[in-house]
């Protein structure tokens, strides 16, 4: 497992260290290149300010999440992707930063 970040490597760091992932692999890509390669697109309005957005803040919230500082383009989407010797086995594309895909079944070949 990696993850793709496009903040600072101190914001990265205080964010992992958050979530006990420090140990995890992650690439630094503040030029979008992985992003882009994925064709995973910047996000409309509604994909980032909509109300499933909304929604989720609010229950993000409600279980003792806050809002934390922008790191990078806040108009990116994520994606989920599962790779094997090059290729894409299973990918998840975020339609709204709501979006919470099923780790686990990604997960399973």
């Amino acid at each position: 497992m990696a993850f793709v970040y496009l903040g600072t490597a101190e914001q990265a760091a205080e964010r992992f260290a958050k979530y006990g992932l420090e140990d995890v692999s992650r690439v630094h890509d503040p030029k979008q290149t992985l992003y882009k390669a994925f064709d995973l697109k910047r996000a409309s309005l509604a994909q980032v300010f909509g109300w499933k957005v909304w929604q989720r803040g609010l229950e993000a919230f409600a279980n003792g999440h806050g809002v934390g500082m922008l790191a990078g383009d806040g108009l990116q989407m994520p994606g989920v992707f599962l790779l094997h010797r090059g290729q894409v086995l299973r990918e998840f594309r975020h339609a709204s930063a709501a979006d919470r895909p099923d780790y686990v079944a990604l997960a399973h070949v």
